[in-house]
């Protein structure tokens, strides 16, 4: 196997990346974020997550362009930089772990609260936590495994939302799947778009992890490409279905709806989606811990984080003290805070790096490009137009933190210089 400068081993190769970039899509999105998106967009739900594929697509496209320039860890962290805005890639790089760190909280709660429904007095908070801390255990142990396991959760996710699909199809109400911009029309669908949007999260870590992906010019973009499409056609159908049993009132109100749609369609049906939730929540621990953990090592070696975290296990190969600082912070967060609130915070999070990526593709020489400059433009407009439907509180609290990461790190440059 070759390695990256960084330590890191180059061991995805094209058909294994496409199927890790669509199990790092299809997972506890539409267990968790179904419901509290439908909430706002009624039965214009469907719409909101077609819109949210588009700018997911555009997005990976801008993420590939550059992952095939700048084939090293970091994704929109080291591209900024490569670009000297180095202060917009530190905002980038923040605004990507803070957006891990509130998923991995997303995705523990979800998994226990999906659990909850079986197991009578489940201290929710403290499973999740024990359940974020043996995932960053797993996560030392490097790539190929991770890897593996995440395309073989992936495999089981969707053979268990196969069941579903064909179990729950009987019981669809075709009156509770329109009308298409649902009750609120079209600032509705922006709104559940923009919460969805963290569903589809995921479709860009081969670029991010280029350093990891063997032939990145050709694995990066066919990767991207054919994970939002897998992806797409799984959400769609699972969403119409959940939609057509529940309809949008009852759907929106309810944190475990693929559940109440199993329960209501037939009694058997509880069983494949309860294991389809667990699934994907192992998934996407998995997945997002892996991730994050490169950007935090890319930081670390840019000192943007404590130099510390830039040690890479010598037998591993991981960023064994990225990983473990990553995680410990996420199962401490998972003992104070609630689901959805949590679901709007990564959301912003996660459109500031969108914002990053699309920016730094545009900075590309035209001789570069693999793409139309379209596709970064319609990104950047489609992102603002996510960010400004989010609730007030979640921008907020994203920004807060931002500008305080900000400015701490201005005051220390300062210090530094003085």
């Amino acid at each position: 196997m070759s390695r990256s400068s960084g330590g890191l081993r180059r061991e995805l190769a094209p058909l294994g990346a496409t199927l890790f970039t669509a199990g790092m899509i299809v997972g506890t999105g539409i267990f968790a974020a179904f419901g509290a998106a439908t909430n706002v967009a009624g039965t214009g739900i469907l719409l909101a997550i077609a819109l949210g594929g588009t700018v997911a697509l555009a997005t990976g496209i801008s993420a590939a362009q550059l992952g095939v320039n700048f084939p090293e860890e970091g994704g929109a962290f080291t591209w900024a930089r490569a670009f000297d805005h180095d202060t917009i890639g530190f905002i980038a790089g923040c605004g990507y772990l803070g957006k891990a760190l509130v998923s991995v909280s997303v995705v523990a709660l979800a998994l226990t609260t999906y659990l909850g429904q079986v197991i009578a007095g489940l201290p929710v908070h403290l499973v999740a936590f024990l359940a974020v801390l043996a995932i960053t255990g797993l996560n030392v142990f490097g790539i190929e495994l991770t890897s593996k396991l995440v395309i073989g959760l992936l495999t089981a996710l969707v053979g268990l939302l196969a069941v579903y699909a064909g179990g729950a199809a009987q019981a669809i109400d075709p009156a509770q799947l329109g009308p298409l911009l649902g009750d609120k029309g079209v600032l509705g669908v922006l709104a559940g778009a923009a919460i969805f949007f963290w569903s589809w999260d995921g479709f860009m870590r081969t670029a991010i992890m280029a350093s990891e992906i063997k032939d990145p010019r050709r694995t990066i973009p066919l990767s991207i490409v054919g994970g939002v499409a897998i992806a797409a056609a799984v959400f769609l159908p699972v969403a119409a279905i959940t939609l057509g049993v529940l309809g949008a009132d009852e759907l929106g109100r309810d944190d475990t709806p693929l559940l109440s749609a199993a329960k209501r369609a037939t009694d058997w049906l509880f069983w494949p989606v309860l294991a389809a939730a667990v699934v994907a929540a192992l998934g996407d621990l998995l997945g997002i811990l892996l991730t994050a953990s490169r950007v935090a090592l890319a930081m670390a070696k840019a000192r943007e984080l404590p130099r510390f975290l830039a040690a890479v296990h010598e037998r591993f190969r991981t960023p064994h003290r990225s990983v473990a600082a990553l995680g410990i912070l996420s199962a401490a967060l998972v003992l104070f805070f609630d689901l959805r609130s949590l679901i709007e915070v990564a959301s912003a999070f996660m459109l500031v790096w969108y914002l990053v990526t699309h920016f730094a593709a545009l900075q590309l020489p035209k001789t570069k490009r693999i793409a139309s400059p379209v596709f970064s433009w319609y990104g950047i407009v489609a992102c603002v137009g996510l960010i400004v439907s989010l609730p007030a509180a979640a921008l907020l609290t994203a920004a807060a933190a931002l500008a305080a990461l900000t400015g701490a790190r201005w005051i220390a440059r300062r210090t530094v210089i003085a």
